[in-house]
């Protein structure tokens, strides 16, 4: 896949649809997600395959070039989530599930799941935190209105311990730091990630327990 034409092409080729889809129905609107995505989609299709583009990219924008080259397709998925309906389903999944006392690690477990799909924190939430938010409310379902409203803060807060412990196994924070402490040297992302695996058990483990008997 690596060396073949046909998947980036085929990205390629629906990329310049949406382009053309945009530029018809709004006239010249250019905005930074037009522009970022014209650019991606006329690399892809002059680059030809996967192989070539990673490695104009590294060329170009060194260690951390694997990163950003996964974030427009993060929001794509972000949007394919929201558009679907897919976030609400996770909350109807839920909803068989979830009791007054496993709801936080419910939301805990969602967050740092989702965080694969969409690294924002801010998108992430807006995937899926309706759909949490609206199990809590049916749980909490005859209790008064401050204690519906603490339900809430603890699945909101789970599902943010889980965003950031999922973090651990993809460090898009390294952005900040990697073009300084990694400067002359060959290390990519991917070299250094796997230290973070024993911290990620450890912690889930601890934050797990903590959700579980003391969810405050």
């Amino acid at each position: 896949l690596n060396n073949s034409a046909l998947l980036q092409m085929t990205i390629a080729a629906f990329g310049f649809i949406y382009i053309g889809h945009h530029f018809y129905l709004n006239g010249f609107d250019l905005n930074f997600n037009i522009i970022i995505f014209t650019f991606l989609i006329l690399g892809l299709f002059l680059h030809k395959t996967p192989l070539r583009y990673s490695i104009s990219m590294k060329r170009s924008s060194r260690n951390i070039s694997g990163i950003l080259f996964q974030y427009p397709f993060y929001a794509g998925i972000m949007g394919i989530m929201l558009s679907t309906g897919l976030g609400e389903k996770i909350g109807e999944l839920q909803v068989s599930i979830a009791t007054l006392t496993n709801y936080p690690f419910l939301a805990y477990v969602s967050g740092g799941l989702v965080n694969f799909a969409i690294p924002s924190a801010g998108g992430e939430f807006a995937v899926i935190g309706p759909g949490i938010i609206n199990v809590v409310k049916e749980l909490g379902a005859g209790l008064s209105e401050s204690e519906v409203t603490a339900m809430i803060a603890r699945a909101s807060m789970g599902i943010a311990y889980g965003e950031s412990l999922s973090n651990a196994l993809q460090p898009f924070y390294l952005l900040i730091i990697f073009p300084v402490m990694a400067s002359g040297t060959k290390l990519q992302a991917r070299d250094i990630m796997g230290y973070f695996v024993i911290p990620f058990i450890l912690f889930f483990i601890i934050q797990s327990a903590l959700l579980i008997w003391m969810p405050l």
